[in-house]
């Protein structure tokens, strides 16, 4: 699995589809800004590395947000149970909780402006045609696949020293 969608990325697209047909993609931009690499090299397992987390403010802008069709509340509430499902350990990496400003700019229409951090893995398999340097190989960005059991085997042994 290609890793080409960010937090952000995926933050935006659930909130296009929660507030379709009323919130069009037009109105809405986003951008990363001040990040910071965590460095970690951890293994993965499958030859796959993780060799940082991308922490960063991100920034999501509605222009003519239609307030009165849209109770603002419900954006918020979007915004929360989006961060709360993803799981992100966010008090182990000390993420900020978002800011929001809403600014009336007609009877109809407002502006509002979420501010908040996300994490990405960054992460890396083998790949002999790969962009990136690393531990003697040749590497690109993608999820380290997940190898999950089918079955185990398990041997129970009862002894009668006991």
């Amino acid at each position: 699995m290609s890793q080409t969608k960010t937090q952000l990325q995926q933050l935006c697209e659930f909130l296009l589809a929660s507030l379709q047909p009323v919130i069009k993609t037009n109105n809405i931009d986003a951008w990363q800004e001040r990040g910071t690499l965590i460095l970690s090299g951890d293994d993965k397992g499958c030859d796959g590395y993780e060799v940082a987390k991308w922490k960063h403010n991100a920034v999501i802008v509605f222009e003519q947000f239609p307030h009165r069709r849209i109770n603002p509340y419900n954006l918020l509430a979007m915004v929360s149970a989006y961060l709360i499902d993803s799981e992100w350990p966010r008090d182990v990496y000390d993420l900020d909780d978002p800011e929001i400003d809403i600014d009336v700019v007609s009877k109809d229409n407002a502006t509002v402006l979420i501010k908040l951090q996300l994490l990405d893995d960054i992460e890396l398999i083998p790949d002999d045609a790969g962009p990136v340097q690393f531990n003697g190989g040749c590497y690109r960005v993608s999820l380290v696949p997940i190898n999950i059991a089918e079955s185990v085997d398990t041997v129970v042994s009862l002894s009668d020293d006991e």
